[in-house]
């Protein structure tokens, strides 16, 4: 007859063969493994806690670089789109020029009003009109600009020259643009290889580095200007000789840097720090703005940090983006350090567990799984229960706060159900609710929750909720499965169910409201004439 090992743990297995063993052997025995095993237990729960730790805490690092790339190239495609907005605004105002023999000053003036630069085009300090001018035409181009009403009018600086260029209109004719008026732009050499670069190539042209002649002792900042050519009779040259031979002047904007960008931010938090410089070095003597006005040491030991080269109308500028400290700060380091909390909380509890376990392992875990069963999923369907419902519908809604996404909710409540339980009695109407449970599962995604939250009300969680209409889509499955007939116990039941949606944040700032507003839709559903699906309104709001 074969034999088998004596079992330790079984008090009528002899541990020689030949016997009961001692009762001072097992209790050595269980002491060596109650030492033991815990131990065992407690370092490889540390283990794998540390290595899940720093797989999440990378993973926060990774997803902090994901969005500091995001909000750089936000951040620049906003500066290039605003740019090419006024490249078209100077586009049209050429167009002005093109379409008229001579564009007077009020016609100038009636144009720029009608843009409404300070509306719709913040950043734009001014919008003018520059004339080239030879230097036999300049005595009779100022006389005539004094004529129309300017008497003190002047092509400034001074000095003799073979072309002017002075400004001949501006707007808004007002303030610190009146600086500029008369002011020959082709006597700075920056301006000029602007102006002529836009000259040559019939395309606009931004200037290197300037400081505005608008520019007083306060509140002084570095400028830039952009150029649009304008050629006699609308003409479109096709080469550089005759383009300069057809010139007649250019329409230009002149831009204030800090207020440009400071409007491009808008009410945004500030999270990054951005550094634009001229050209293609990076210097004091090249920086046009810094939002922190910070040393670029500084800056550059940042690890968060990008340079990106931008061309903004046949002009180079280099764009740094460092990240704020708020911005490292706001990262999701919260699943790391739960990871390490709850992991030291798990390895002790494993710990004390396994040491319990020796004594009694199985009364301790099915006490503990039924707890937590209790506590967090409904008895009769396996459904998550209102309080885990509530837990992770404000996890969905601070997640989408801060992804700026959205989180609808589903309030459902079921049709006909009563006459069941009136009619068959409350087991048969607790197996029709089961099976409702089931078909909810199989109706939603993986990221979805479905819970009951009694009686025959249920609730579907849809944490991603990036349209209306894939939203749609889900609860019109699910209603198509609830109006399915439903065989329980050899009987055929006809339901349905009334379904009542509202988004996070369209309709709702925060769950108890949310919740709300979704039950008053699932009513208006109900009153609809059942069987529907409502999105909720506010009250008043147009359809």
């Amino acid at each position: 007859m074969a034999t088998h090992p004596p079992n330790p743990l079984d008090p009528d297995s002899g541990g020689t063969g030949h016997g009961e063993a001692p009762r001072s052997e097992r209790l050595s025995n269980w002491t060596r493994h109650g030492v033991i095993l815990p131990a065992l237990v407690l370092l490889l729960c540390l283990g794998v806690t540390r290595q899940l730790w720093q797989d999440a805490r990378d993973s926060a690092r990774q997803e902090l670089q994901t969005r500091f790339d995001f909000r750089v190239r936000e951040s620049n495609r906003r500066i290039e789109q605003r740019m090419l907005t006024y490249e078209q605004v100077l586009r049209g105002v050429a167009g002005l020029f093109a379409a008229s023999s001579q564009v007077t000053r009020q016609e100038f003036h009636r144009y720029a009003s009608t843009l409404r630069l300070k509306e719709n085009y913040p950043g734009i300090q001014a919008l003018g009109f520059s004339a080239q001018v030879p230097a036999s035409e300049i005595a009779r181009f100022v006389d005539a600009m004094r004529a129309e009403g300017f008497p003190d009018y002047q092509a400034w600086p001074a000095g003799s020259r073979e072309w002017y260029g002075p400004v001949q209109y501006i707007e808004p004719f007002e303030g610190r643009n009146l600086r500029a008026f008369g002011f020959d732009m082709l006597t700075d050499p920056v301006r000029r290889a602007a102006m002529e670069q836009a000259r040559d190539t019939g395309k606009a042209a931004v200037s290197g580095k300037v400081t505005l002649v608008q520019e007083t002792d306060r509140d002084m900042q570095i400028g830039f200007l952009m150029y649009m050519p304008i050629y006699r009779d609308g003409a479109s040259p096709d080469s550089a000789d005759a383009r300069r031979d057809s010139l007649s002047g250019w329409v230009y904007a002149a831009f204030r840097m800090t207020d440009l960008m400071n409007e491009l931010q808008g009410d945004r938090p500030v999270e990054l720090d951005v550094e634009v410089y001229d050209g293609n070095q990076m210097s004091d003597q090249s920086r046009m703005f810094d939002t922190l006005q910070e040393s670029r040491a500084a800056v550059f030991s940042n690890p968060l940090t990008s340079i990106q080269r931008l061309e903004i109308a046949g002009h180079s500028w280099i764009v740094v983006n460092a990240a704020l400290p708020g911005f490292a700060a706001s990262a999701d380091t919260g699943k790391a350090e739960l990871i390490l909390r709850g992991g030291i909380s798990i390895a002790l509890l494993l710990a004390l567990l396994t040491w319990l376990l020796l004594d009694d392992r199985t009364r301790a875990l099915r006490a503990s799984e039924q707890a937590m069963r209790l506590a967090l999923y409904d008895v009769l369907t396996g459904l998550p229960n209102r309080k885990l419902m509530m837990e992770r519908l404000g996890q969905s809604i601070a997640a989408a706060r801060r992804e700026r996404g959205r989180v609808a909710l589903m309030f459902i409540d079921l049709d006909r159900f009563k006459p069941v339980n009136d009619n068959y009695g409350h087991a048969i109407g607790d197996l029709l609710l089961k099976e409702v449970a089931s078909r909810l599962q199989h109706s939603m995604r993986e990221s979805d929750t479905a819970a009951r939250l009694g009686g025959d009300e249920f609730v579907l969680l849809l944490p991603r909720a990036e349209s209306n209409q894939g939203v749609a889509v889900v609860a019109h499955k699910v209603l198509q499965e609830l109006n399915r007939p439903f065989l329980i116990a050899g009987h055929e039941f006809h339901i349905s169910a009334s379904i009542g949606v509202a988004f996070f944040p369209d309709d709702a700032v925060d769950e108890k409201i949310l919740i709300r507003y979704a039950d008053d839709a699932m009513y208006q559903a109900k009153h609809s004439g059942r069987g529907t699906i409502h999105f909720y309104r506010h009250p008043g709001k147009q359809a």
